[in-house]
């Protein structure tokens, strides 16, 4: 039945049933995450029946829409559980990796004298220009392709929330604004937009989900994909916002250097994979129907 179903269902049962079954070892093991268990369980069970009942369909709208739906959905309850689920952190490891990059020093406090400044307002604003940035790329991509291209992208999409998952859950991270407070020695000059996503980040509990950075992660294969089918002026356009965002994202002391490295490196895989995954469904469909009208002949 794996095989019947399309590459973005498979990508999201996948992720699903290891968080399932993470979240179940854990349980068994005493850690208190036996709600989570049953709220995970409850979504893979759903999704299997949807995907099910889907099957191989092309291009269906409605598929794109329920794994969307799932992905923001465990973006929200991933990030936390993690740390009650897996019996270690990961900003130690992230933290280290980091100075080895610049040969023993941390680049969150190399540019820690940029967020002092008034340019800390403006990355704030590239910061939260993500949301609306991803938001307007999936409606396009879901109403504005042709089907063919709305599955690919529904499929990169799901392969890299689903590996960019796995981080979340096995190396549980909260980035340098927590793990390196005491290093900082200056205050972020922010103001508004600044404001804003404390508030944001606050609302769901505070900074989770380091590694990798769903913000670069996401925002690059948005902009990759258009780059690659038909719209490289929207692209290019675009570029700048998710340079911004990536810089925004250091300066702002969520995520580690090493966590935007990790984002790119997902970001060209998962836009590899779909359009891999996509060819080979068009050469067994193309072969299924030369074998099909050979029958007939």
């Amino acid at each position: 039945m794996l095989r019947t179903l399309h590459p973005a269902d498979r990508a999201t049962l996948f992720i699903l049933a290891v968080v399932t079954a993470t979240l179940a070892v854990a349980a068994a093991g005493g850690a208190p995450v036996a709600a989570s268990l049953g709220l995970h369980a409850g979504i893979l069970v759903a999704f299997a029946g949807l995907a099910t009942w889907m099957g191989a369909r092309e291009g269906a709208v409605v598929r794109g829409i329920a794994i969307i739906a799932v992905m923001f959905t465990l973006y929200s309850t991933l990030g936390h559980v993690a740390f009650a689920a897996v019996p270690w952190l990961a900003d130690p490891w992230l933290a280290a990796a980091d100075r080895a990059l610049l040969l023993g020093r941390s680049p969150s406090l190399v540019v820690e004298p940029l967020g002092a400044t008034r340019w800390a307002e403006v990355l704030s604003f590239g910061y939260a220009m993500f949301i609306p940035y991803l938001y307007v790329s999936i409606v396009l991509s879901l109403v504005g392709r042709p089907p063919a291209e709305r599955d690919e992208f529904v499929t990169g999409f799901a392969v890299l929330y689903a590996l960019s998952f796995l981080g979340y859950l096995f190396l549980p991270a909260r980035g340098p604004v927590v793990w390196m407070a005491g290093d900082f020695t200056l205050p972020i000059h922010g103001g508004t937009f600044h404001r804003i996503i404390l508030k944001s980040v606050e609302s769901v509990g505070g900074p989770h989900g380091a590694f990798p950075s769903l913000h670069v992660g996401a925002s690059l294969y948005a902009t990759l994909f258009d780059l690659r089918h038909r719209n490289p002026l929207r692209a290019l356009i675009y570029l700048p916002l998710v340079a911004t965002i990536a810089l925004a994202t250091l300066v702002l002391r969520y995520h580690y250097a090493v966590d935007l490295a990790a984002a790119v490196v997902l970001a060209l895989a998962a836009s590899h994979l779909a359009r891999a995954a996509m060819a080979r469904r068009g050469e067994t469909a193309r072969i299924a129907a030369e074998g099909a009208a050979e029958a007939a002949a």
